[in-house]
């Protein structure tokens, strides 16, 4: 009986290849999205969830005082003793410094170099993170001495045991060190892996470095918070105001996530509704035309249960079809997903075996199987009951079958409509952002130099000054993009205050005239000053309207404890993320400039690689150690947006693929109403109905089903897109192009994927189709 079935439902899915087709690549489609993003959700999820009371420990983060809801993950070195010291509900705390990746490189007697991981920490990290599998417990490092994971160890050393032996490290100070231990590694993903232990000494330090903590059982975390809002770090003999905020280690990827995130989380649960709704897409689309050929095949089915079969064996045959469809989903997925799981593995970050990725994903498609089937086998029974119920009873009841096909098709242009408009939003938005001159500053073709090591006395400025593709460059300005350095300074004092308590924190930037020109920075009110006068200062719009003033030029402030005159007002310089607010901002000349030296340069159009190539030739120069990490500012502000636009591009194929499943859908459908209705063609034929006649009456049944969806999907979609660009200080119109621009493609495409089916149809000789019938 099963292989019975499963050659009738073969050769039904053969008869109908289009549908069939459609159906696996929607479906498979949906397959992939869904899955995939489950399986990123679920990593995401599991982030730090290893350790011991991993639901108590937490990092204190710096709060940025000009961004309200800003979190950096570094602090002062001295906040450990202070969460020691004046903290009761901390249980224990350590400091940590991971190395960044340019850093890494460790070489085993002169042998291959390798990239791993490596971290400075002290012994509460060994405490809280660590368990040593071989050599010295408790683990105590000198700066000598290092300990490594396992995983490392068998990498580097093979079978070998590598206790007493040294590695070189080729990017450090430290030059060799010897290795004391082996340590067991993470168990899971985590903010802070490593292979390589380093130790950490606060008393040598006076960097910044990230603390985490653990809590006492039922403590009171609220408390906690509100108690380091007024933080004091000692330093230097001055304490210093520190206000800070905690994040849950489990919750901070989500919470905080950093730069180096290539999507953030909530888009990846946007990404899993999105499979969903393929996924959903696919299956009813492949419903609706099944449901329809249950009704084109009443008389076989009607045969059937005359001869004796039950209506279980009726369900099996009809279901065994879907079931086949789904396998061959299934397979075709899985090949997609070997395709594309490299660049999968380098988009989610997720940097585990390929088998981990298949055992995953084979749950989740199973189970997106068995809940399809389920779902399917409630409505097909219905069907076919309620279709053999009319067949023997001799009545024609098309109101079921026909309300599922056009609700089935509604839904699918409504997803596939509100997919193109929000993406369409999206797209414009962002080439706004990134294209537009209201930014206050010209960043187009400008490089910096960020980093300079072991080659500090190479004459920058006469090199650059020497090579044709520099335009121009400047060599004692503060660098807006990446932001060189930052300081907060507060107005304490001004014409026209209201309240003696009432304070305002400005950013302080050091500018010239060369610098404005350089850039393209608009003077809006007044003059630039002089840069002989320390007493006169430049403010941003924002500065302007935060102190009350209409006319700033000529009115005087208190600002870092000197009294200032305001020369002029410069317009808004949006130097971070398009989703944070420019802060008010003071701008002087640089009192320093020998000793504060940051190198910015312009390219001529296409040559930055090449400009980039000519610097690091002279940087090797100097010395074989120097180390320039050079910047282009066009990049860097595109990455604070990195997750917009891969969101982008993932929205933009699943667009494609929705479209093609409602079009082809359409076609299905539109094919099989064709062969339905070839007698009321022919009878209308035959009472004089042109062949205009037939194609407006069925472009009219999908022409109002996509206006209904069109004025769903606009409507919702510009809800949802009206919510995101509100994040944005720069935010472009919804015009009224481009909901008529969606509407016309999607008209288009139903037009010319039903013309030549529906004009085949209306063409046809009405007496050979009804000699026929």
């Amino acid at each position: 009986m099963i292989e019975h079935n499963l050659k009738i439902a073969f050769r039904n899915l053969l008869k109908y290849k289009v549908q069939m087709s459609i159906s696996i690549i929607g479906l498979s489609a949906g397959f992939v999205c869904l899955s995939l993003s489950l399986l990123w959700i679920r990593y995401e999820m599991s982030y730090d969830s290893f350790h011991e009371g991993a639901d108590r420990i937490y990092l204190a983060g710096s709060r940025a005082q000009l961004e309200k809801e800003g979190f950096d993950y570094e602090t002062k070195n001295q906040m450990r003793s202070y969460l020691i010291k004046n903290c009761p509900e901390v249980e224990i705390a350590c400091s940590i410094w991971p190395a960044r990746a340019e850093y890494y490189g460790v070489r085993y007697e002169k042998g291959d170099e390798f990239l791993l991981p490596e971290i400075d920490a002290d012994t509460s990290f060994v405490s809280m993170f660590v368990t040593v599998l071989e050599g010295n417990t408790p683990l105590r490092l000198d700066k000598t001495q290092i300990a490594i994971t396992d995983k490392a160890a068998k990498r580097i050393f093979g079978k070998e045991s590598p206790l007493g032996k040294e590695l070189a490290f080729t990017k450090r100070k430290d030059r060799t060190k010897t290795i004391v231990a082996v340590v067991k590694s993470f168990e899971g993903p985590s903010l802070f892996s490593f292979d390589i232990l380093h130790p950490y000494f606060e008393e040598e330090s006076a960097g910044l470095v990230y603390t985490l903590f653990r809590v006492h059982p039922n403590s009171d975390i609220k408390k906690l918070e509100d108690r380091l809002k007024d933080v004091k770090l000692l330093d230097n003999g001055y304490e210093w105001p520190t206000p800070t905020s905690i994040a849950p280690l489990t919750k901070l990827r989500g919470l905080h996530p950093r730069e180096d995130m290539n999507v953030k989380m909530e888009y990846v649960w946007l990404f899993a509704c999105i499979g969903a709704l393929v996924v959903i897409c696919g299956l009813c689309n492949y419903l609706a035309v099944l449901v329809t050929r249950i009704r084109m095949r009443k008389r076989e089915l009607a045969i059937r249960k005359v001869n004796g079969a039950s209506d279980g064996n009726l369900l099996a045959l009809v279901l065994s079809e879907l079931f086949l469809l789904l396998v061959l989903s299934f397979s075709v997925g899985t090949m997609v997903i070997e395709l594309i799981l490299p660049d999968f593995k380098q988009l989610s970050q997720i940097n585990e075996s390929t088998s981990f990725f298949y055992r995953e994903i084979l749950i989740y498609m199973l189970s997106l199987i068995g809940i399809s089937v389920a779902i399917a086998t409630v409505l097909v029974y219905y069907t076919n009951k309620r279709t053999l119920s009319d067949r023997m009873s001799r009545r024609a009841d098309l109101h079921f079958s026909g309300w599922f096909y056009k609700g089935s098709l509604l839904f699918q242009l409504f997803i596939s409509i509100g997919f193109v408009f929000c993406t369409s939003v999206m797209m414009k938005q962002l080439n706004y952002v990134l294209n537009t001159t209201e930014l206050g500053l010209d960043r187009r073709n400008v490089g910096v130099f960020t980093e300079i090591y072991h080659c500090e006395e190479v004459p920058w400025s006469n090199i650059l000054s020497q090579m044709p593709d520099v335009i121009d460059y400047l060599d004692d300005s503060t660098t807006p993009i990446p932001r060189s350095s930052l300081f907060i300074n507060e107005i304490s004092d001004w014409e026209g205050k209201l309240s003696e308590s009432q304070s305002i924190v400005a950013e302080l930037l050091y500018i010239n005239q060369k610098y404005v020109d350089f850039f393209g920075i608009e003077i809006l009110q007044g003059a630039m000053f002089n840069e002989k006068n320390s007493n006169e200062v430049l403010i941003n719009e924002t500065a302007a309207k935060a102190l009350g003033w209409k006319d700033p030029v000529g009115k005087n402030m208190t600002f870092r404890g000197q009294e200032v005159i305001v020369k002029g007002v410069i317009k808004d310089i949006y130097h971070r993320s398009p989703i944070h607010p420019v802060e008010p901002a003071v701008f002087k000349p640089n009192p320093d400039k020998e000793h504060n030296q940051n190198y910015i340069f312009r390219v001529k159009e296409g040559s930055w690689n090449k400009v980039c190539k000519a610097l690091m030739t002279e940087a090797k120069k100097a010395s074989p150690d120097a180390r320039v990490t050079l910047r282009n500012m066009d990049e860097v502000y595109n990455s604070y947006m990195k997750s917009e636009l891969n969101l982008m591009k993932l929205l933009s194929v699943v667009s494609i693929i929705c479209i093609v499943i409602s079009v082809f859908g359409i076609f299905s459908l539109v094919t099989l109403s064709c062969q339905q209705r070839r007698k009321e063609v022919a009878i209308r034929k035959v009472n004089g109905a042109s062949v205009g006649v037939i194609l407006n009456l069925f472009f009219k049944e999908y022409m109002i089903l996509l206006v209904i969806a069109s004025c769903m999907a606009f409507s919702l979609g510009y809800v949802i897109m009206k919510h995101w660009l509100e994040v944005y200080m720069k935010q472009t119109s919804i015009d009224w192009w481009v909901y008529t621009g969606v509407f016309a493609l999607m008209a288009l495409i139903i037009f010319l994927s039903i013309i030549w089916r529906v004009w085949k149809t209306a063409r046809q000789n009405p007496a050979e189709v009804i000699k026929s019938e």
